[in-house]
C-alpha cells in the first residue's frame, strides 16, 4: 500500500481517501480545517469573472469591471493556496499513484513452503501410542491419520493382520490401502512398522523385513512387484522416514546400553501380547541387547530373538511340560544360542530336570510382570545382570 506525507503536518499516511480522511480526524482538525470552501477554485474564478462582466456592462464602466476582475483573481490565489485545496490535491495524485501502481505491480507470487519430512517423523513417533499399547490402540491411531471412508470394517481387517504378523515390540507407524490391486475388488493392505512391511494381497499376507525405498520426487515404498507411491498414500513418506529414524536409534551404542540399563519397571500383563513385550525387556537386561519380539506365525515356537539367544513365552494356566523345554533346547543347539524360558504357571519337575542337564534357563513371571528365576542357571544370569547395573 502506497504512502505519502501530509503536506501540513509531514506524517506518513495510507494514500487513500479514506486514509486521509482518518488522518484528519485523528489530528483533531489541525491538518484540515472544518470549513470548507464548497466551490473549487477553478468554478469560484469564473463566477467572480462572470461578476465583473456584469457589473461592467451595467454600469458602463471598465474601471469597475477591472476591479471585480483582480477581486476573483485574488480571491482565487487564496483559495487555491488553502490547505483544504492542497490536501484535496495530494489527495487526488496519491489516488492517481495508487491506481498506476496497481495497474503496473503483477500480484506477489506465494511460493510454497516446503515440508520439513524429518521433523514430521520425529513428531509421528513421538505422537504414538506407547509401547505395549493394545493393537486396536495402535490400529486406531493409525486410522485416524488413513482418513478411510469406512474405518470400522476396515479397522477389524488390519487388526486381524497385526495380530498376526506385527510383533509385541514393534511399533505400528501407518497404514495403506491400494483399492482395486486385487482381484473382486478386495483392496490390498499393507502396515508399515519400525521393522518391516507388512502386506496382505488376497488371501496372502507375508512379511517383507527389508522393503526398499525408493527416492526422488516419485517416491515409493517397494515389496517385490508391489510399489506404493508416496503422492497415492497418504503418511507413507513420513512413515518412512520415522522408520529409519527408529532404525537408526536402535543401532546407537547409547541407545541398546539405556535399554538395558536398569531393571524394567513393572507391566500389568492382560494379553501374550503384554507378556511378549515383558520377556522382551527382560531378555534386553539380561545382556542380550538386540532382542526383539517374533511375529505370531510361523516362528518355530520362538517368542523373542536375539543374535546370542532366543526365549519363547507360555502365558497357560497349567504348567510348562518338559516336551515344550525340551523343544526349545532344539532351537537353541541348531542355531547355536542360548534358550531362555519365561512361564506364568511355573514347569513340571521333569522340564525342570531336563532344564537342568540341558542348561536352558527358566524363568516364572507373574500378572505385573515380574519375573522370578527358577534354576541355577536363571539365577546366574540375573546375579550377572544386577551386577552390571550396580557398577
Amino acid at each position: 500500500m502506497a504512502r505519502l506525507a501530509c503536506p501540513l503536518c509531514g506524517q506518513q499516511v495510507s494514500a487513500t481517501r479514506q486514509g486521509l480522511a482518518q488522518h484528519e480526524r485523528a489530528g483533531g482538525g489541525r491538518c484540515l480545517p472544518e470549513e470548507r470552501c464548497e466551490l473549487k477554485p477553478g468554478a469560484f474564478g469564473c463566477a467572480a469573472l462572470a461578476v465583473g462582466a456584469v457589473a461592467g456592462v451595467a454600469f458602463s464602466s471598465w474601471p469597475v469591471f477591472w476591479l471585480c476582475l483582480a477581486v476573483a483573481v485574488a480571491v482565487y490565489a487564496v483559495r487555491a493556496s488553502a490547505p483544504a485545496a492542497r490536501v484535496a490535491v495530494a489527495d487526488r495524485r496519491a489516488i492517481e499513484a495508487v491506481q498506476r501502481e496497481s495497474e503496473t505491480t503483477p500480484d506477489p507470487v506465494v511460493e510454497p513452503v516446503a515440508r520439513d519430512v524429518g521433523q514430521e517423523a520425529r513428531r509421528l513417533l513421538e505422537e504414538l501410542p506407547a509401547l505395549g499399547s493394545t493393537t486396536e490402540d495402535a490400529i486406531a491411531a493409525c486410522m485416524v491419520r488413513l482418513g478411510h471412508a469406512d474405518p470400522q470394517a476396515l479397522s477389524v481387517r488390519f487388526t486381524k493382520l497385526a495380530r498376526a504378523h506385527v510383533a509385541a515390540d514393534e511399533r505400528i507407524l501407518a497404514l495403506v490401502v491400494a483399492e482395486g490391486a486385487t482381484a473382486r475388488g478386495v483392496p490390498l493392505l499393507a502396515i508399515v512398522t519400525d521393522r518391516a512391511l507388512v502386506v496382505k494381497e488376497g488371501g496372502v499376507a507375508y512379511r517383507d523385513e527389508e522393503p526398499h525405498v525408493g527416492p526422488g520426487e516419485s517416491g515409493y515404498l517397494a515389496s517385490g512387484p508391489r510399489l506404493f507411491f508416496f503422492r497415492n498414500h497418504n503418511g507413507l513418506e513420513v512413515a518412512v522416514a520415522a522408520r529409519a529414524l527408529a532404525a537408526s536409534s536402535r543401532s546407537s551404542p547409547r541407545s541398546r546400553k539405556a535399554l538395558s540399563a536398569a531393571r524394567p519397571p513393572e507391566r500389568l500383563i492382560r494379553e501374550a501380547r503384554d507378556a511378549e513385550l515383558v520377556a522382551v525387556e527382560w531378555m534386553r537386561y539380561l545382556g542380550f541387547e538386540d532382542a526383539v519380539a517374533t511375529p505370531v506365525g510361523a516362528d518355530g515356537g520362538i517368542d523373542v530373538t536375539s543374535s546370542r539367544a532366543v526365549a519363547q513365552v507360555k502365558m497357560e494356566a497349567k504348567p510348562t511340560g518338559r516336551p515344550v523345554v525340551q523343544q526349545l533346547h532344539g532351537v537353541c543347539v541348531h542355531e547355536g544360542k542360548t534358550g531362555v524360558f519365561f512361564s506364568l504357571a511355573g514347569y513340571t519337575p521333569q522340564a525342570r530336570t531336563w532344564a537342568e542337564t540341558s542348561g536352558t534357563v527358566l524363568f516364572r513371571f507373574d500378572y505385573q510382570g515380574s519375573p522370578e528365576p527358577v534354576n541355577a542357571a536363571a539365577h546366574e544370569l540375573l546375579a550377572a545382570a544386577d551386577a552390571r547395573t550396580r557398577r
